[in-house]
C-alpha cells in the first residue's frame, strides 16, 4: 500500500466512521507496506481476508468471489490497492454490497494510473464513472447501493499512484452526510462527484502523471525555443563581429597601402 492511499484510508474512516459503527471488513487484507488496520477507529473491530496468507490476514478464502459471511454483518467493508489485482472485481463488489448491513458504507482505494505491478496479476485501472457502474451493478444483483461520492486523489510527492477513491452506502440509508466529504478534505483531489450526479467537478480528462508530461513537454520546448533564439542571436553577433573584423582588416590594409605610397613620393 503506497502512502497516499493509507493516508486516503485513515480520513475515510475518520470522515464517516459513526458510534453505531462497530466492525469492519476488509477486502484483500494482506498487509504489503502498509494496511488500513493501522488507522482503524479506537475499538473497532477489524477483519482481514485474503486470497494467501500473511501479515493481516485472518482468514484465507477458498473462493475469491464468495464471502463466508451472512448477509447484512459487516458496518464497514473497505478494500485498498486490491481490485485491480482482481480479474472478477465485479462479482468481488456484489459480495461486498450483500455482506455490509443496511446504512453500512463501502470503501475503495483502487488506483486510476501507474506503473503494471503484478500480485500476481494486474488486470484493471478505475475511471472517474466506475462508482456509477458499481452502483448500477449493485441494483442489478438485487443488493442496491449508493454511491456517495468519488474522486482521483493527488499524488504525494514522488509516488506515481493517483487513487480511484469511492465511497458507497448501503441502502436504505437514513444517515446524515458528513460535512465536508472525503473530497473535500484533500487538497489537490479531482474528478469529484458527489452522490451520483452527471457532472464531475474539478474536471480534469488527463491524469495527473500525464498532466505532469504535458506540462513538461511545454516547459521543454519553450526552453528548446529560447535556447534556438539564443543560438541566432550568438550566429547573428557572431556575423557581425566578423564583418566588422573585415572592415577593420580592410582598413588597416588601405591605410598601409596609402602609406607606401606616400613613403614613394
Amino acid at each position: 500500500m503506497h502512502p497516499s492511499a493509507l493516508e486516503t484510508g485513515r480520513q475515510f474512516f475518520e470522515t464517516y466512521w459513526r458510534e453505531d459503527c462497530h466492525n469492519i471488513l476488509d477486502i484483500g487484507s494482506r498487509d504489503v507496506n502498509g494496511t488500513l488496520r493501522a488507522v482503524k477507529p479506537e475499538g473497532a473491530a477489524y477483519l482481514g481476508v485474503d486470497l494467501t496468507p500473511g501479515p493481516g490476514v485472518e482468514l484465507v478464502l477458498q473462493d475469491p468471489h464468495r464471502l463466508p459471511f451472512d448477509d447484512a454483518s459487516f458496518d464497514v467493508v473497505v478494500s485498498t490497492s486490491c481490485l485491480e489485482h482482481d480479474p472478477l472485481f465485479w462479482l468481488t463488489f456484489a459480495e461486498m454490497a450483500r455482506v455490509v448491513k443496511p446504512g453500512g458504507l463501502i470503501y475503495i482505494n483502487a488506483p486510476s494510473n501507474g506503473n503494471y505491478h503484478g500480485y500476481p496479476f494486474d488486470h484493471w485501472r478505475f475511471y472517474p464513472d466506475a462508482g456509477l457502474a458499481l452502483a448500477r451493478w449493485s441494483e442489478r444483483v438485487g443488493t442496491p447501493v449508493a454511491l456517495i461520492e468519488s474522486f482521483i486523489g493527488k499524488r504525494v510527492g514522488a509516488d506515481p499512484w493517483a487513487d480511484n477513491v469511492m465511497v458507497f452506502a448501503r441502502q436504505p440509508f437514513a444517515h446524515p452526510l458528513p460535512e465536508p466529504l472525503l473530497c473535500d478534505r484533500l487538497p489537490g483531489a479531482t474528478n469529484l462527484r458527489r452522490g451520483e450526479a452527471e457532472a464531475l467537478d474539478r474536471f480534469q480528462a488527463l491524469p495527473e502523471d500525464l498532466r505532469d508530461l504535458k506540462q513538461a513537454q511545454a516547459r521543454s520546448k519553450a526552453l528548446q525555443e529560447q535556447l534556438e533564439a539564443s543560438q541566432a542571436r550568438e550566429a547573428a553577433l557572431s556575423a557581425e563581429l566578423a564583418a566588422l573584423q573585415a572592415e577593420q582588416t580592410a582598413s588597416e590594409a588601405d591605410g598601409g597601402a596609402a602609406s607606401l605610397a606616400g613613403d614613394g613620393g
